[in-house]
């Protein structure tokens, strides 16, 4: 069975999360098949706008804690498992992406969200950053007050805790709130109106957008390397997965 299902229906691209059965978590073999998702659809002229979900009772809880990063740790453009990028942001997808969300839309899986254009969410959505809870830092931090204001990236990062589908709308994380059954309808309706827009010009909008954005992007990347990779390199990393694993409070040791 495919981790991601990839179907297109004329000028819409339909890519879909399919390891329902845990939570659509992020494992490398998943982030593999994305990788060349996003480059196809990027090549393809014949498509104007993708819509990402997910198939079960959540988006996406985060990446497979099983596969984080062991030893040595670095990170790329874009969120990682190992040393795969996740999200489209690192393949210049001009493109619009449309993100359909439900269910739980946790740690990485916010990331794919928010590296998408437009985001749609459930009435039944559920958001968080739950990394330093088994012990590690999120490790697109830096960038979170790019999509919302510092004092909410704080409370997502530091508290770590939940918030449902309209704060995430008041806060500007989502564009909109719909019935849990309309979901995929509704995105369609948004690419199906965006594909009613000039493409070049739609796509030239998208590009300066995210370009002027990420004009420190490497800077940044080097500070949060600099900062995070002795975090990963510590013993509270092992105790939190180990914790996480055993179902039970992680014994945090600083060290």
């Amino acid at each position: 069975m495919k981790n991601v299902i990839y179907k297109k229906a004329g000028r819409i691209a339909y890519i879909t999360l399919n390891r329902p059965q845990k939570l659509n978590a992020l494992t490398i073999e998943m982030i593999d098949e994305l990788e060349k998702i996003w480059e196809d659809f990027k090549k393809d002229d014949k498509c104007w706008v993708a819509i990402l979900s997910g198939l079960g009772k959540a988006f996406c809880a985060g990446a497979a804690i099983e596969q984080l990063p062991k030893g040595k740790w670095s990170i790329s453009q874009s969120i990682t498992v190992g040393d795969r990028t996740v999200g489209p942001g690192k393949h210049n997808i001009w493109k619009p992406v449309i993100a359909a969300l439900h269910g739980y839309v946790f740690g990485g899986g916010l990331w794919i969200a928010l590296e998408c254009d437009l985001r749609l969410a459930a009435e039944n959505a559920l958001f968080s950053l739950p990394e330093p809870k088994i012990g590690i830092p999120t490790s697109f931090a830096a960038f979170l007050p790019n999509f919302v204001p510092t004092a909410v990236a704080a409370e997502l990062l530091l508290v770590g805790e939940r918030i449902d589908a309209q704060r995430a709308y008041q806060l500007g994380i989502v564009n909109k709130v719909v019935p849990s059954d309309n979901l995929l309808k509704e995105a369609t309706s948004l690419a199906e109106r965006i594909c009613q827009n000039a493409p070049l010009a739609v796509r030239a909008m998208k590009e300066v957008l995210i370009r002027a954005r990420n004009t420190n992007y490497r800077k940044t990347l080097h500070l949060t390397q600099e900062v995070f990779a002795k975090v990963y390199e510590s013993k509270d990393v092992n105790e939190g997965k180990k914790a996480f694993k055993d179902k039970r409070r992680p014994e945090w040791k600083c060290k």
